[in-house]
């Protein structure tokens, strides 16, 4: 079985995969670390992490669970799409992974909006070439920083308020936040895309797309399905 590993900069998901069919989900915060045994036979790890300070103790741990040696898949290593950026150390390892996924899954020419720790954009070409994109805070980050950063502000549940006039301080933050974040994905694709497929991905993508009809698709494992596709790729 295929282990695959998706660090990011707040959580850690795991996905067990069977072949093609994922079996078996966890997820723990980054910095916590904890990397789940499993009674089902590993014969192979896969990661792709943001989080570079900490790959050589998610290896240690690997290696000491299952007796195997993780594959970090990196814009540099990936195979199964082309990376067509000049610097591919500065591309996060699971925005070409999403890249990959989109492409084997849903076609191309495709956008994967993340909505993860920071929103990001991620463009593929008809011929399965990834270009490059754009990066955002993410819609936490953004209500962290009102939070962090004012004196009267309070921290706010992150969802939608009944209306997008806001008639208190808190209805009017979560209607910036979400609606905010809805008309700035809308925006951004409208500048980018030209009759492109769009799938998100990232633990806001049901809030945000609940608001919007610029998403054809949400899912929510397409990093893990990466991760195999790209597995598979190495075993051939």
């Amino acid at each position: 079985m295929l282990l695959a590993i998706d660090v990011g900069n707040t959580n850690i998901t795991f996905g067990l995969f069977d072949e093609k069919k994922l079996v078996k989900q966890w997820r723990c915060l980054t910095v916590s670390l904890r990397v789940p045994s499993s009674k089902f036979l590993v014969t192979r790890v896969i990661i792709c992490s943001v989080v570079p300070s900490l790959d050589q103790r998610l290896k240690t741990k690997v290696q000491r669970l299952f007796g195997i040696k993780p594959f970090f898949v990196t814009a540099e290593n990936i195979t199964g799409i082309k990376v067509k950026i000049k610097n591919k150390t500065e591309v996060g390892a699971d925005r070409v992974v999403d890249a990959l996924a989109a492409y084997e899954i849903y076609g191309g020419p495709c956008v994967v909006v993340d909505f993860g720790t920071a929103t990001t954009f991620d463009v593929v070409t008809a011929q399965g070439e990834y270009i490059g994109g754009a990066i955002a805070p993410g819609i936490a980050l953004a209500r962290d920083a009102l939070y962090n950063q004012t004196a009267k502000l309070p921290k706010v549940d992150i969802k939608a308020p009944k209306n997008v006039i806001g008639k208190d301080t808190v209805s009017a933050m979560q209607s910036g936040l979400v609606y905010g974040y809805v008309a700035m994905v809308e925006g951004m694709l409208q500048r980018i895309k030209c009759q492109m497929k769009v799938i998100a991905t990232g633990g806001y993508a049901p809030l945000i797309c609940k608001y919007t009809d610029a998403i054809d698709c949400v899912d929510q494992d397409l990093t893990l399905k990466g991760l195999r596709l790209a597995g598979e790729s190495l075993s051939r």
